[in-house]
């Protein structure tokens, strides 16, 4: 069963490789459309690291409500591969190509997530705080 400390190593995981294989496509890609493949990679890597680090000083939702947060993360992932599919279509290629790459994968860790999440696990002692008592 997929756990919410899985997902969150996967999701960091990517956001290294994303960060570690964008700069060095940015950095010494041999042509002009691998850089920008790279540029853009690296500018997903940034955001999910820090998306990342900021949920892992967060409390983590209960397993429902984890998974509504997924579900909802899968429609957005949809739209970021609409979106890199109409930049390439539109000639921005390396851009666009490198947003559909992204909203794939994180299309693919949400969904699996979503429907993997273990709901059997002890709730933690957060789970019951409402969240206005988290912010303060």
């Amino acid at each position: 069963m997929a756990t919410a400390q899985g997902l969150q190593r996967t999701f960091a995981t990517w956001s290294a490789v994303s960060l570690i294989s964008g700069a060095a496509l940015w950095a010494g890609g041999r042509n002009d459309p691998a850089r920008k493949f790279g540029r853009q990679t690296f500018a997903w890597g940034v955001i999910n690291a820090s998306i990342a680090a900021w949920t892992s000083s967060r409390p983590m939702p209960a397993p429902p409500r984890l998974r509504r947060i997924l579900l909802a993360n899968a429609v957005a992932d949809v739209g970021y591969v609409a979106v890199g599919a109409a930049m390439y279509r539109k000639g921005l290629r390396p851009d666009g190509a490198a947003v559909m790459v992204q909203g794939g994968f994180l299309l693919a860790l949400d969904t699996h997530f979503a429907y993997h999440l273990d709901d059997s696990a002890p709730p933690e002692p957060w789970d019951d705080v409402e969240p206005d008592a988290l912010a303060g």
